[in-house]
């Protein structure tokens, strides 16, 4: 079955036991993987082999076993089958995690069990598998409702539409349903954001397949969805400065944790309640701190989309975290560092004041001001993208464990360091 061979085999790998012999599933194709199917041991001469009647007669309960081993092999074949009629890359290791997720209840990152719909589904399918198992399941609530409306206006204007359907015509279309009568739409910023949404889940879509990201659909529309700021706000190099050479009062205690922080979020990319929110047992990648003590990286996941960070601390960054970092706490920043984020904006707008800035000082103008700063530099896409916790894309997630070495560490070091 597309060049799939799926079998029964018994104690492939010759394994000694006293309790009798154990029957795998084998999925052949490049090469052979193993499926454990946790049946009763069974004596060596009660393996006949032959499909069907795997086992014989010497075992008195061949006829639940043969059941079960043809049952088994019929769920790997299906989930063939439905990667087959999408036309979508299976393969043998992809196979096999499907198949320990979704019928043996095994947990393994990346996996849930579930197909993806595909080029041939329904676009509203789609957008409800991400609800359910995709980026969005990590979203707010109040995100999330956004995307059921998107599934339900998509449902009204095209219900049959397909994810191959997705294209500058159909944008068009949609845009000129949404603005219609039979919406109760009524501002063009309302159906940017919903043009924005279905821009997440084709992104979603072509990451999922490894299908090219055809970024041109949804640029020159004739509304605000594309639209850049028409300012970005961010700390320059001379308001750094002078915000690093602040003095305090004790009486001001506050106002210098506050602006520790916010330069551990210029040097750092991450939003404040992100910063706070790392925990101490797992906030650092102790296989690089296990190799060298100086080799601090933080790590963690995003609140607002579920991806992970992962950070190397330059000097400046090092210098603050070891500052406020307390042996036995929870976590990361004791609670007597960690504000809220609306008292810290409050500190931040005096600390805007002593240095003279001129715009609104908030938590997210450090993530921006780290963003110009790697922009200016040329970091590499793809480590920025670790940083900022930003979705890696199917092929590039799947090697992601090992772009976390020292030589991404060093590498990063070298544009970030100050």
């Amino acid at each position: 079955m597309i060049d799939f061979k799926i079998s029964a085999v018994l104690n492939p790998k010759g394994k000694k036991s006293s309790e009798g012999e154990t029957i795998y599933l084998c999925i052949n194709r490049k090469g052979r993987h193993y499926i454990n199917l946790n049946l009763e041991k069974i004596p060596k001469n009660a393996w006949s082999g032959k499909a069907l009647k795997w086992v014989n007669s010497q075992y008195n309960y061949a006829d639940s076993h043969n059941r079960l081993i043809a049952r088994e092999i019929h769920h790997l074949k299906e989930i063939i089958h439905d990667f087959s009629k999408r036309g979508e890359i299976l393969t043998a290791e992809k196979l096999k995690a499907i198949y320990l997720v979704k019928h043996q209840g095994k947990r393994i990152k990346g996996v849930n069990g579930n197909v993806a719909p595909g080029a041939s589904d329904k676009i509203s399918s789609y957008i409800e598998y991400s609800l359910k198992f995709g980026s969005t399941s990590k979203k707010e609530e109040g995100t999330k409702k956004v995307y059921v409306t998107l599934k339900n206006l998509v449902d009204s204007y095209r219900s049959q539409a397909m994810m191959a359907d997705i294209d500058e015509s159909y944008i068009l279309g949609l845009i000129d349903f949404l603005r219609s009568d039979s919406t109760k739409i009524n501002s063009d910023t309302t159906v940017a954001k919903y043009v924005d949404r279905l821009k997440v889940i084709y992104r979603e879509y072509c990451d999922q397949y490894s299908v090219p990201f055809k970024k041109g659909i949804f640029e020159r529309l004739d509304i605000n969805s594309t639209k850049r700021p028409d300012k970005i706000i961010y700390v320059n190099d001379k308001q750094y400065e002078l915000l690093q050479n602040l003095k305090f009062t004790p009486e001001e205690r506050r106002l210098e944790v506050t602006r520790d922080l916010f330069l551990l979020l210029c040097n750092t990319a991450l939003y404040y309640n992100d910063l706070i929110g790392i925990k101490s047992e797992n906030g650092f990648d102790w296989n690089l701190l296990g190799e060298n003590p100086e080799h601090l990286v933080l790590q963690g996941e995003r609140k607002k989309n579920g991806e992970e960070f992962w950070i190397p601390l330059n000097d400046t960054a090092k210098k603050i975290v070891k500052k406020y970092f307390q042996e036995g706490e929870e976590y990361l920043f004791p609670r007597e560092v960690a504000i809220s984020e609306q008292k810290f904006n409050q500190h931040l707008k005096v600390l805007a004041e002593k240095i003279k800035f001129p715009d609104v000082l908030s938590n997210k103008v450090g993530r921006k001001t780290f963003g110009t700063w790697t922009d200016r530099l040329g970091m590499d896409d793809n480590d920025i993208r670790m940083i900022f916790g930003h979705s890696p894309g199917s092929v590039l997630k799947k090697y992601y464990t090992e772009r976390k070495t020292v030589e991404t560490y060093r590498r990063i070091l070298s544009f970030i360091q100050r």
